[in-house]
């Protein structure tokens, strides 16, 4: 696969990846996080509610308040990894306090645990952030570790083993739920994060080899691309090198203004874009000057394409206020192959296209 090949297959990979993450945005990522875990302390709050566990009905009643004011931010566009940070917080704070009432049995303590690698999951520029969570997180885990016994009194206790049974299951089917889709969603962020900055760098990319004006490729991009048409080429093939002038330019620029000179730049430009064939370039070679290049192509072909121009250029008229006037180029074209230099490739359509200036202009030279 050639450099050209490449690109157009980056292009093409991030485009489509890109459809899929406009899809399946960031609003809707952090959404099915965040409900996730509402759906989660609804449980919690019924289940308190059922234990009368009276303190936990409350801190749960505050979570489900929690979690929909975040849903709020989110539809605001306000979504971030700070909502995520936020929501490891609640889960830590959640299982320290039930540790606190109910004790070892219940098993809530596995969540200091099983907070921190979905912690770490979250995409941030800000690395410190999941290291001072997971380190509060271990550090509640030891301090009860050491500081609360397995038989330790405690506010609340369940003597029937079956509720106890049943609460670590609920326990266990909760963290594995949430922390499934929190490892999950993050793990989209990050991709989504990644194919922006793809995207990005492919947009920058775009950007530094266009002429703003007129979206042809710029002199830098051109001479890029025929070196690598140069390249492709098989030893027996051609290539056809086109250098086109408007003609007069300088007297539309003066009498009309630069405006209308622009104008006639971005028309020229389209004609180009409409007519170059498969696997051909045009750039704006500077000023009012274009410059093509054909892979695989006889003299005659690159003729024919200015042809093509010529005859939509002298069918064009521009209206400005209420005056009319028409524009006409001259080209010269030559022909290369492989182990031809490209310069001089370019510098005999050049001399081609001055000879056709002194010959009167408006056609195409393509002899010596």
């Amino acid at each position: 696969m050639n450099s050209r090949d490449d690109t157009y297959f980056l292009r093409e990979f991030v485009a489509n990846h890109k459809q899929i993450f406009d899809k399946t945005n960031e609003k809707l990522i952090y959404s099915i996080s965040n409900i996730a875990c509402l759906c989660t302390h609804i449980a919690y709050l019924l289940m308190f509610r059922v234990l009368g566990v009276k303190e936990l009905v409350i801190f749960n009643l505050f979570s489900v308040l929690f979690y929909m004011m975040c849903l709020v931010f989110i539809r605001l566009g306000k979504a971030g990894p700070s909502l995520l940070y936020l929501a490891d917080i609640e889960v830590i704070v959640h299982a320290a306090f039930a540790t606190h009432l109910l004790g070892w049995q219940p098993d809530f303590a596995m969540f200091f645990i099983l907070i921190i690698p979905a912690t770490f999951l979250t995409y941030t520029q800000r690395i410190y952030i999941p290291f001072i969570i997971a380190s509060v997180s271990l550090g509640l885990f030891l301090y009860f570790k050491l500081a609360m016994p397995y038989d330790a009194d405690v506010k609340y206790v369940f003597e029937d083993n079956d509720i106890i049974r049943a609460i670590q299951i609920v326990n266990a089917i909760i963290g594995v739920f949430v922390m499934l889709v929190a490892g999950i969603s993050n793990i989209f962020i990050r991709e989504y994060k990644e194919f922006q900055l793809v995207d990005q760098r492919e947009t920058f990319k775009e950007q530094a080899s266009r002429d703003p004006l007129t979206h042809l490729f710029n002199r830098r991009a051109m001479n890029e691309n025929i070196r690598a048409i140069r390249r492709d080429c098989s030893p027996r093939s051609q290539y056809v090198i086109g250098i086109g002038d408007i003609d007069n330019f300088k007297r539309i620029n003066d009498t009309y203004g630069h405006d209308v000179g622009d104008k006639v730049l971005v028309y020229v430009s389209n004609q180009f874009i409409n007519f170059i064939p498969e696997g051909g370039y045009a750039a704006r070679w500077g000023g009012e000057e274009f410059l093509f290049v054909i892979p695989n192509a006889s003299i005659e072909k690159g003729v024919a394409f200015t042809d093509k121009i010529h005859k939509m250029l002298r069918s064009h008229v521009f209206e400005i206020d209420d005056v009319e006037f028409g524009v006409t180029m001259t080209f010269g074209v030559s022909k290369g192959i492989p182990v031809d230099k490209i310069d001089n490739v370019i510098t005999t359509a050049d001399k081609r296209l001055y000879k056709g200036k002194n010959n009167g202009k408006n056609h195409t030279e393509f002899t010596d």
